[in-house]
This record gives structure tokens, C-alpha cells and sequence, in this order.
């Protein structure tokens, strides 16, 4: 048996027993590297004294017998020839045609009666039909089943352009992390190393193990630097078979093979090469180029570095996916993140998108435009994503905070004032009972109930008002001080309950309360507003972060730091906070003044909250370039998005501003 034709080109064998079996896997007798040819293909086996038969077994493609001149087709499931082969017959499996001699022969073998239409990979291109080529004209494939790179660099080491080609795009895409950069340097580079070439197509799958060939999902003809004309039309039978079988082919229009499929004819391919593009868990896709329209054809050798450059590429595009599925993935968890805060504290809802994107404003102006001692900074993308992300997660930290000290919209909770009322109420019972009392000791009857009824009325309408007052100062935006030294006067007097005991008409943590001049937090209260910025950095250094996020807890938990160190948690001054911080806090505290969604106070208007900020560059708290950047090329862009303000003026300058700053959590 010798190899007339085919990848083992020349090998001969001899065999003197009575079965022999030919196919890829290493148990046969004739052992075939054919990538068409199946593991155990077809047997040849003795008939009798001086005959042999072929039998087609589990083969794919099936078997082509030529004795004389007649061509016997088997197909696939066809496993038996009833007529015997006698001295010389061609045997074609694959790519391999085989000559088999037998040593000695009686009679003339007859016509064998098997089908003669070869197996066809069908198109679901639509109205991609099969069209039979000229007369004469017939088409060859080689293929090749994934190898290891290091075994395919042995037989093309000698093609040291080409791999050193690779080698460079090998080096080009090792952290590339785009899409469609990766694509367009795998384009340049396979146009340079298959000079045949002047189309390149990809097919990505939209779902593990499906890969659609209706349409490929990038390509390109060399020359163009897109393909903007009509839909390009590819091989969907090639293409169908590199994904049946995740095997590389190389295509050849010549004159050994059989019938062409029409999308070859239509688009001119006289060569084509084809591999598949393998993840570690699933086909990725398909990438072909061919030599349509122009007649070059390719070799062996550039079947085995297409199959050495997909992998390449499919590590590249695995990477790609698995990096944009970490991005969105974590894009997702922020989100969450942010969804949670707003969820314990809805009185801030949107805070953060909004102070966000005021931030990223901020960043974008002062890349583009010239600002006096910030002329020579600039932040790239990945500044510029560190300091999204650090927008989005700076109120992080309000997890910690007790929910009802976040929800806090007066000095005193509602359930707190109704107690209050009762309270009144009970005070009003209680002196009408002793006062009855009283008379009953001192006349034995109640002919003084109308001096009982006009002192109990007296109380109750001075209850009454103080109730109404304790009511309005709880509510208030900030006390003056004779607010404050009423309570603090009404809280002396005292009470006797039905025990005997006395007690005051207001408790020592409701006086606490209802003196808070600014804001409606206490002391204890504002010291859990005040960590949560340095619960955010806490919380948000267990993220292991990359190395270009790596500053997002340090800035997401310096938001309420000042430059002349008057801010917390840390107290940090100018030298220690970088530009991304001080963008944050202007926008964070523009937010705090102007957004219409605070129970405690109505919102100042936007002037208003502008000449805040510039009071406040002015006392050497904030920076005085980004509040003029702010001013000048943020509000123009953002105001149309700023939430309807009620106008309200508030007070003048600094003691507007810490009043606010006081008041809550939201700056």
C-alpha cells in the first residue's frame, strides 16, 4: 500500500495477514495523518486465495474506489463491497489517495454498485445553494486538527519573517484588552504574513458552541480600512465545517476533488484558509482569509502558521471577553452598591449619580482647557475611571450609619413629638385631678369648679402653644438663640405624677435636640454622619483593586477634607490632597446645596450655592481654580439637569455654609 497523494505523501507499507485497517488512529495497521480521514476510516480484507475486498467502516467523508476506470464511491454507513479487488486499484480517503497492489490475482474485478455523489457540507447562507463547478474544475481541502503551537513551530521554524510577524503580534496583544483593537492588529499582521491574501473575516458566537455564519462579525479587504460596501459574502460551507469540526482547512480550487458550493463560485475563491477559534471551554468563533478574485492560492506551510496565529488570537479574544466581563461585572456592583446606600437613606436618592457626574465634568475641563497653576495636570482614562468609581462609592460608608439617624429630617422624630403631645395631655389630667382634689379637701363639695375649670383651660392653652412652638423648632432650618433660651426655659418646669414623683416637661435628650441651632442632628448623632467617610475608605480597601484603581478608597474617603484642615475624618491640608479630591468635594457640596429633595430645608439656588463655594476657596477651604472651573465650564453644562431649587437665600456667607454642613450627611 503506498501513498500516491496527501499529507503522507510517499509512505509504502507492506502486509501479509489477512485484514488491514487504515485511518488516523494509532491502532490501525496503515496509520494516515489526514485531518478528512476518520479514526478508523475503512479495511481491507481478504476474499479468498488471491482476493481482497474494501470496506468502508466509520468514516465521515467516506471512500472512493478506483479500479481501472471506474469510480466507486462508499459513503458513510456503507460497510461492505460484495466485489473482490484483484492485482491494482486507487483507494482515496480524505486527501490521501492510497495504491493498493495485490501480490497475486485471478480474475477481473466487476463494477461495484455504491452511491457516487460525494458528502457536501450544505449552506445555511440564504439562497447559498449548491452549484456544481465548470467541467473539469474541482476543489481540494486540506485539513489540519488543533496541535500544540510548540508542535506546529517545528515544521515552520524555517519561515523566519513570517513568525517573527507573529511573534510581534504575540507581543502587541499580550494585555490588550479591547476588542476592537485586538482585531485591527490582527488584521495588519495577517495581511503581512499571507501576502495571497485580500480578505479577512471573523465570526465571533453569540452563545457557547454557536457560532452563526450568517453573517461574520468583523472584516476587511486588504487595502481598506473598512468594509463599507455591500455585505462581503463568505464560505458558510467552510466556515460550517471548521466549526462541525474545530479543525483548520486550507481550500484549493483545483482538479482532484469534487463539487463547490456557490458563495465560492460568486466570490471568485481560489484559496482559502480557515481556522477555528478555540477558548479553553468553548469555540470562540471562526477567522478565515482567502485569495478571492485574484488567483493566488496558499500552501501547507500557511495552514500550519494560520493555525499557529488563531491561537493566538482566540487567547487574545478569550482574555478580551473575560476582561469585559470583570468590568461589567464589577460596573454591576457598583451599581448595587449605590442602589443600597440610596435604599437606607432615600432622602439623598441620586446624590451620587449626580455628584458623579459634576465630578467627571470637573475632570473633562480641566483636560481640556488651560487653568494657571493647573495648566500641567491631566488625568488619563484610567484617572479618570479611579475617580468615577470613587464618586459613585464616596457615601459608601453610610452602611454603618444607624438608619435612623440618616432618615433624621427634624431635631426630633416624629414618635418623639407624639409622646410630647401625650405627655401635655396627661399634665392637663393631672392638674385638673389635683386641682378637684383640692377644692373637695378645702369645701367638701365643688362649688369652687369654676375657678377648677378656668386654671385647667388656662394650662391647657399653654400647653397647647408650647406645643405648637416645640413642634415649629423641631422642624426649623436653624434656632436663633431666643428659640433656644425658651426651650431651655420651658424645660425647668416640672410636673407631679400620680406617684408623687416630679418630672420635667421636657427630658434632658429632648432638650438636647431641640437646641441644635443648625441642623437637626445632635452631637453623638453628627459624630456617626461624620465617620462615614472613613467607613467608605474602610470598607472600600477590602476591594482588592488593581493597580490603576488603587487610590479609589483614599479618594472616596477624603470628600469632606479641607485645605486649611478644618474637614474630617482626618483633618488633611492642602499638600495632602490630591486634584481628584478637591474636584470631589466642590462637586459634592454644590449638590448638598442645591438639591430640592431635603425634608429638613428647602435648596438654595444655584447662585446662591456658587457664592457659597467661592466664600468658602476664599477662607482657604476649598481650591479656588476648581471652584472658578466649576463655575465657568461645569454649571453651564449641568444646570439644565439641576433639580428645581425653591430660591430661598438661607442667610450670609460662612454661616450659611456650616449650618448646611452641619445639617446632614448628603455633602
Amino acid at each position: 500500500m503506498t501513498v500516491v497523494s496527501g499529507p503522507d505523501s510517499g509512505m509504502s507499507l507492506s502486509f501479509a495477514k489477512p485484514s488491514i485497517t487504515i485511518g488516523r488512529g494509532p491502532d490501525n495497521d496503515f496509520v494516515l495523518s489526514d485531518g478528512f480521514v476518520s479514526g478508523r476510516h475503512g479495511v481491507v480484507e481478504a476474499a479468498g486465495p488471491e482476493e481482497v475486498v474494501y470496506r468502508d467502516e466509520e468514516s465521515r467523508h467516506g471512500s472512493l474506489v478506483v479500479i481501472d476506470e471506474d469510480s466507486h464511491r462508499l459513503e458513510e454507513g456503507e460497510d461492505s463491497v460484495s466485489d473482490p479487488i484483484d492485482q491494482s486499484c486507487e483507494i482515496q480517503v480524505g486527501c490521501t489517495l492510497i495504491k493498493l497492489r495485490v501480490a497475486q490475482s485471478t480474475s477481473r474485478n466487476t463494477r461495484m454498485d455504491v452511491p457516487s455523489t460525494p458528502p457536501k457540507l450544505k449552506s445555511r447562507r440564504a439562497g447559498d445553494g449548491v452549484g456544481r463547478a465548470q467541467r473539469g474544475e474541482k476543489d481540494k481541502v486540506i485539513t489540519q486538527a488543533l496541535e500544540p503551537v510548540q508542535s506546529l513551530n517545528r515544521r515552520i521554524e524555517s519561515d523566519h519573517e513570517r513568525l517573527a510577524i507573529l511573534f510581534r503580534l504575540a507581543g502587541e496583544l499580550n494585555g490588550r484588552t479591547g476588542l476592537d483593537d485586538i482585531l485591527q492588529l490582527v488584521v495588519d499582521a495577517t495581511f503581512d504574513a499571507f501576502p495571497n491574501a485580500n480578505f479577512f473575516a471573523i465570526t465571533l458566537a453569540s452563545e457557547p458552541e454557536e457560532v452563526g455564519v450568517e453573517k461574520p462579525f468583523f472584516t476587511r479587504v486588504r487595502g481598506d480600512a473598512a468594509n463599507d460596501g455591500e455585505e462581503p459574502i463568505i464560505s458558510t460551507s467552510i466556515v460550517e465545517h471548521v466549526v462541525r469540526s474545530e479543525e483548520s482547512v486550507l481550500f484549493l480550487k483545483d482538479s482532484i476533488g469534487a463539487e463547490v458550493t456557490e458563495s465560492i463560485l460568486e466570490a471568485e475563491i481560489t484559496s482559502c484558509l480557515c481556522a477555528p477559534l478555540v477558548g479553553q471551554h468553548s469555540l470562540l468563533g471562526v477567522m478565515e482569509v482567502d485569495t478571492r478574485g485574484q488567483g493566488g492560492v496558499f500552501s501547507r506551510r500557511d495552514l500550519d502558521l494560520f493555525s499557529v496565529l488563531a491561537s493566538n488570537v482566540a487567547f487574545a479574544i478569550e482574555r478580551a471577553e473575560l476582561s469585559n466581563n470583570i468590568v461589567e461585572m464589577f460596573e454591576s456592583f457598583v451599581a448595587a452598591s449605590v442602589d443600597a446606600i440610596e435604599a437606607r437613606d432615600r432622602t439623598t436618592a441620586g446624590h451620587s449619580q449626580r455628584v458623579t457626574r459634576y465630578t467627571m465634568e470637573l475632570a473633562e475641563a480641566l483636560n481640556h482647557r488651560n487653568w494657571g497653576d493647573l495648566d500641567d495636570v491631566e488625568l488619563n482614562d484610567e484617572k479618570l475611571k479611579e475617580l468615577r468609581y470613587a464618586a459613585l462609592l464616596h457615601d459608601f460608608g453610610k452602611i454603618a450609619v444607624e438608619e435612623q439617624v440618616l432618615h433624621k429630617a427634624k431635631r426630633l422624630p416624629e414618635e418623639r413629638l407624639r409622646l410630647i403631645e401625650k405627655r401635655f395631655e396627661n399634665i392637663k389630667l393631672l392638674k385638673y385631678r389635683r386641682l378637684t382634689e383640692e377644692a373637695l379637701e378645702d369645701d367638701g363639695d365643688l362649688t369652687g369648679a369654676e375657678d377648677v375649670e378656668d386654671r385647667v383651660a388656662a394650662l391647657s392653652d399653654e400647653l397647647d402653644e408650647a406645643f405648637e412652638r416645640v413642634e415649629e423648632i423641631a422642624a426649623a432650618a436653624s434656632l436663633t438663640d431666643e428659640q433656644i433660651g425658651w426651650v431651655e426655659s420651658f424645660a425647668e418646669r416640672t410636673y407631679i405624677d400620680q406617684q408623687g414623683v416630679e418630672h420635667p416637661y421636657l427630658t434632658e435628650d429632648e432638650v438636647e435636640g431641640l437646641t441644635i441651632q443648625y441642623g437637626t442632628l445632635t452631637e453623638d448623632e453628627w459624630a456617626q454622619i461624620k465617620s462615614h467617610p472613613a467607613h467608605s475608605e474602610r470598607f472600600l480597601e477590602r476591594i482588592p483593586w488593581s493597580d490603576d484603581l488603587a487610590d479609589i478608597p483614599e479618594i472616596a474617603g477624603a470628600h469632606h477634607e479641607k485645605l486649611d484642615g478644618s474637614g474630617y475624618p482626618k483633618g488633611r491640608t492642602a499638600d495632602s490632597l490630591p486634584i481628584q479630591v478637591r474636584m470631589l468635594t466642590v462637586a459634592d457640596i454644590f449638590d448638598a446645596l442645591t438639591a430640592s429633595d431635603r425634608p429638613y430645608r428647602d435648596a438654595f439656588s444655584i447662585e446662591k450655592a456658587v457664592s457659597i463655594l467661592h466664600e468658602e476657596a476664599e477662607s482657604g477651604k476649598l481650591d479656588p481654580v476648581i471652584v472658578e472651573m466649576f463655575e465657568k465650564e461645569v454649571l453651564p453644562v449641568i444646570r439644565p439637569h439641576i433639580p428645581k431649587q425653591s430660591h430661598t437665600t438661607g442667610g450670609q456667607g460662612s454661616e450659611v455654609f456650616e449650618a448646611v454642613e452641619d445639617e446632614q450627611s448628603d455633602e
